[in-house]
């Protein structure tokens, strides 16, 4: 165990690629985007938070020169939230100009159902995984039974197991949850979720915009950022990506 200078490690954590989330607006709440040396905690809208986790699906297979972590890289997606939409990821790699094939073949997907799958995978499964270089869980505590000793311990447990393979793989990890249940501002998971992300955003979806807000960050101050919905969607005649069928970009 030696020491180091404190300036010799913000050069060697701002070697690190910054990966767009594919939300303009996170971007720049994050300066960017994420990146790989950080735990992510996006909490709030479950829609808005997976679409988020899907686009990242797809940025992050980008090659390195082009904003993204390499060619042909693995990502795990734990999704508890049960909105894993292949359509929504092939959609999205064909506007990053990637093969919607292979970005969907380098997606591991592990569903769960109920609380104890969701433990499960993430004690004992994602660790045994090998080549994972982003970890994208959807929804950890979604499937919570009740506020109670026994629940939070198992959470616990789960955090061990992301533990392990971060210090397996040192993998970019994202991970979402909605609001507490009596908290306009908490995650469901309190304190111990809390303290284990580096980065914290909450995401509120109201009637005229979408408030994200840093709440915590190991360089950047906490800030809000807002985006205006419009009164009516714009009408895009020349856009028919909607009757387009999965099987077209799969060949």
């Amino acid at each position: 165990m030696e020491f180091d200078s404190g300036f010799r490690v913000y050069k060697k954590n701002n070697r690190h690629n910054v990966i767009s989330s594919g939300d303009p607006t996170l971007d720049k709440l994050l300066n960017g985007g994420f990146q790989q040396n950080l735990i992510y905690l996006l909490y709030g809208d479950e829609k808005k938070t997976t679409t988020i986790l899907l686009t990242t699906s797809v940025i992050v297979q980008k090659a390195f020169s082009n904003g993204g972590l390499g060619d042909g890289i693995r990502v795990a997606f734990i999704d508890g939230n049960n909105r894993f939409n292949p359509y929504d990821v092939s959609k999205f790699a064909v506007l990053k100009r990637l093969s919607p094939r292979k970005v969907l073949e380098n997606i591991l997907i592990a569903r769960a159902f109920t609380w104890d799958q969701m433990v499960e995978l993430l004690e004992n499964r994602l660790a045994k995984l090998e080549d994972i270089k982003v970890v994208l869980i959807s929804g950890i505590t979604k499937l919570f039974q009740s506020y109670e000793k026994q629940t939070f311990e198992d959470l616990l447990r789960a955090i061990s197991g992301i533990k392990t393979i971060l210090s397996n793989t040192n993998p970019l990890i994202v991970i979402t949850a909605t609001l507490h249940k009596y908290s306009q501002f908490r995650p469901a998971g309190g304190k111990i979720l809390s303290h284990f992300g580096n980065v914290l955003v909450m995401i509120k979806n109201e009637e005229r915009f979408v408030e994200y807000t840093l709440v915590q960050h190991p360089s950047l101050p906490e800030k809000r950022e807002l985006k205006w919905i419009p009164l009516k969607p714009k009408r895009n005649l020349a856009n028919n990506s909607k009757n387009t069928t999965l099987d077209c970009w799969i060949k």
